[in-house]
């Protein structure tokens, strides 16, 4: 929380010290002119209306402070996140950009061989996938809250979208890992659901298990038929997830670690959407430990 993000919280603090420093002076200046006016059983009366009352003033004061004060926390904390978030995109736009502007500046000023002019125009490509990639995320977040995306059901075989994203991507983010895909190959994993909004689930979970492993790892993907339900999972060889941050990864805008000393880039919505979308398909998720190091997201949907 920075110094400016204090300043009402403080401000706010210092009002409620002196209103009870001012209600306690009311009592006691009450109390002082109560024992002039009243004496025995009804002094005594006196005392105890005094006390009910100020006792309940008291309460509502703090329960009052209570909820403001967790008012600002929590707006506050959206703050934060929106900067952060700010931050992130920020440098995520720059360095696509950048690419392609140097990739077409080398094409234009240098005279290069075909295959070198083929091989800077796929890298342009990859950087133009990538921005497209990260503005959908942004757009289909933004539809998810609002409650404005629809799922568009129809039959489809979730084992052939794990696939073609695996086949797309693999001299993208997922060129620098192994990577392996184990499934029954007897079986078509059919699934009554949107086509858009699975790859989107297949996309973020490969793109964030590439992105927090090291170059050189293995990204394991399966999938099965298990108790009435095809089961996803992606295991990953990265950084893992400390226990206390599991609950909170699926928030949106939320990244594990500082925003300022993070090494891996992102958004913070790349989970947001994988958890939202499994549950528009009437699924579930979870994360757990990978041995003997990284993390293991697994996802059910019901045979439907």
């Amino acid at each position: 929380m920075n110094k400016i993000s204090k300043h009402p919280i403080v401000i706010f603090s210092v009002l409620l010290c002196y209103i009870l420093l001012q209600s306690i002076w009311w009592l006691n200046n009450t109390w002082n002119l109560y024992k002039e006016v009243y004496h025995g059983a009804e002094l005594e009366r006196k005392f105890w209306m005094l006390i009910g009352e100020g006792s309940v003033f008291i309460v509502l004061l703090l329960f009052g402070f209570f909820i403001t004060y967790r008012a600002f926390k929590k707006e506050i904390a959206v703050s934060n996140q929106q900067r952060n978030f700010l931050m992130a995109i920020t440098h995520e736009l720059k360095t696509p950009i950048a690419s392609i502007k140097l990739l077409w500046q080398t094409i234009a000023s240098r005279k290069l061989e075909p295959e070198q002019v083929k091989d800077l125009s796929n890298k342009g490509v990859e950087n133009a996938d990538r921005l497209n990639q990260m503005v959908e995320n942004i757009l289909l977040a933004t539809k998810i809250e609002e409650q404005l995306f629809i799922l568009q059901k129809e039959k489809i075989s979730f084992k052939k979208i794990i696939a073609d994203t695996l086949q797309r991507n693999q001299n993208g983010f997922l060129k620098n890992h192994k990577f392996s895909f184990s499934h029954s190959t007897s079986d078509d994993f059919t699934l009554l659901g949107d086509e858009m909004g699975l790859s989107s689930i297949v996309i973020n979970l490969l793109e964030n298990a590439a992105k927090y492993s090291d170059q050189g790892s293995e990204i394991c993907i399966s999938l099965e038929n298990k108790n009435s339900s095809i089961v996803l999972t992606i295991s990953d060889e990265g950084e893992g997830i400390p226990n206390e941050e599991k609950e909170n990864i699926f928030r949106k805008f939320y990244r594990v670690g500082n925003e300022n000393t993070r090494k891996n880039k992102g958004t913070g919505l790349g989970l947001f959407i994988v958890k939202n979308l499994v549950e528009l398909h009437n699924g579930s998720i979870d994360v757990h430990d990978n041995s003997p190091k990284g993390a293991i997201f697994t996802i059910q949907f019901p045979i439907q």
